[in-house]
């Protein structure tokens, strides 16, 4: 959580000397404060801003406040209204929801856990609650106990589309593709417009190489035409099958929408290199995958390789040595670096 600016404390006070030292404010400190202006200017705020101060009691002020602090990233201001919300009327589920979002949001996932305990020991009968509760205990592979809160919501609603959705997530993650398939199907029922639901079912079919796959990621794709992951998905799946020259276009497509897809630029490269024996073009690829992910330790390799293909043996080792810096145990680098010595 970061550190809210205190504007009038001054850290220090020596005794028996008058200070004019302007606090000390950190880089961290500065740039919440920055980013929190450009936040408070914002017209949707500034309006709710003027309703707060002529209705100050009204608690969904407060939480639709939260909201917009959490769309922007400023979850100690999300976490301070939400909790308002909340002192105002401790009767109403939804202010309890949304201070697990930000929570969430923020990768507080035991915080967000522990509000939602309660939240549903309060508010039995809340589907969302439950589905959220599922939702954190899948994120920590506790599939019993989030198969527990899904059967629960479904027995209060049978038509919740995420419950079959998240039900179709641990059987895939616990190898049982049929019934993944199965309750994707489902949720494909419950919400014929969710394009993550599709782009799922497509991964699975995808794994067995079954062109089926094609057919989910062409309707996540109609539903939503920039969508990264199903274009990427179906890219992927297109140089799996030795499809190329549609594998390409693919990832072009995804590097306009995107300038820093590091996965596309790399496999942009790898067709290169391996495919085409471009390995100069590949090098240009492989760059731009490490100018989006510096920490791309692959990319390194892969580049090195590219290096050590045209001559270029101390480029080559420099890149094998920055991938074992990121990635000590990989063997090819190693194996990159010895070829070079011999």
């Amino acid at each position: 959580m970061k550190v809210f600016l205190h504007l009038f404390i001054i850290g220090s006070i020596v005794f028996g000397f008058a200070c004019n030292t302007k606090p000390k404010i950190s880089e961290e400190e500065k740039s919440h404060a920055d980013s929190l202006m450009k936040v408070i200017n914002l017209p949707e705020l500034t309006a709710l801003n003027k309703k707060i101060l002529d209705d100050p009691n009204n608690p969904e002020l407060y939480n639709q406040r939260a909201k917009i602090y959490l769309q922007y990233k400023q979850f100690e201001e999300a976490i301070n209204d939400a909790n308002r919300a909340i002192r105002i009327d401790t009767n109403q589920a939804s202010f309890y929801l949304t201070k697990v979002d930000v929570y969430f949001a923020n990768n507080e996932t035991r915080n967000a856990k522990d509000v939602l305990e309660n939240t549903v020991k309060r508010f039995p009968e809340n589907t969302d609650a439950l589905l959220k509760l599922a939702e954190i205990y899948y994120f920590v592979k506790q599939y019993e106990n989030a198969f527990a809160k899904i059967n629960a919501a479904l027995k209060i609603n049978e038509n919740l589309a995420k419950g079959y959705y998240l039900k179709g997530n641990i059987y895939k993650e616990t190898g049982d593709t049929g019934k993944a398939i199965s309750s994707l199907q489902t949720a494909i029922e419950q919400d014929n417009k969710n394009t993550g639901i599709y782009v799922d079912l497509g991964l699975i079919y995808a794994g067995k190489k079954n062109p089926l796959a094609f057919e989910y990621y062409n309707t996540a794709i109609n539903l939503d035409p920039k969508n990264i992951q199903a274009l990427y998905a179906k890219a992927k799946l297109h140089q799996d099958l030795a499809q190329y020259k549609e594998a390409e276009e693919l990832y072009k497509q995804i590097t306009t929408i995107n300038p820093n897809h590091a996965f596309s630029f790399y496999n942009l490269g790898a067709i290169e290199f391996s495919v085409k024996n471009n390995p100069t073009s590949a090098i240009d690829y492989f760059t731009r995958a490490i100018a989006a992910n510096e920490r791309y330790a692959e990319a390194y390799f892969a580049r090195g390789a590219c290096y050590q293909a045209i001559n270029e043996n101390e480029k080559a080792s420099l890149d094998y040595q920055i991938c074992l810096k990121l990635s000590p145990n990989n063997e090819n680098a190693i194996e990159g670096l010895n070829s070079l010595s011999k």
